[in-house]
């Protein structure tokens, strides 16, 4: 019997730690190595619950945006990452509603925690998760509780 596949994109503006959030879910915490970056995309898989996760994080970069239509495509649900000491930018609430009008299942990870543990000001029903992505902090049960909203 062929396991179960997920593709999850990790969406978030420049500089919220995207790539921090893949290597550290693919090296760290489930044990899986990490595939490197490109110029345009990052890639990485892990396994959770003997279900294999495919894991792409989308360039910050605005040179690039026009990647994050052909990376979304065929997505199952995402992570968006955001710095919590600058607060949702207009980039990520579109991709939020770009989510929400797809349908697609996401959870918000309130990343550098590190930096500001405040709250992070959202004005949307979404589960918040906080993390520090350099440590690892959060960032599995974020992963747990996205999978959970695929079944």
């Amino acid at each position: 019997m062929k396991k179960k596949e997920t593709k999850v994109v990790i969406f978030g503006d420049y500089d919220t730690g995207k790539t921090t959030t893949l290597e550290q879910l693919c090296d760290r915490i489930t044990k899986v190595e990490y595939n490197g970056t490109t110029v345009a995309l990052d890639y990485g898989n892990c396994m959770v619950g003997g279900e294999k996760i495919h894991l792409f994080a989308t360039p910050g970069h605005e040179r690039f945006k026009f990647m994050l239509e052909i990376i979304s495509h065929g997505l199952d649900a995402a992570v968006i990452v955001v710095d919590n000491s600058r607060g949702v930018t207009l980039a990520e609430k579109e991709i939020m509603t770009e989510l929400e009008e797809k349908n697609i299942p996401y959870v918000v990870f309130s990343n550098k925690q590190d930096l500001d543990d405040s709250e992070l000001e959202i004005d949307r029903e979404v589960e918040v998760i906080p993390t520090v992505a350099t440590e690892g902090t959060g960032l599995m049960k974020g992963l747990e509780i996205l999978l959970e909203k695929l079944n």
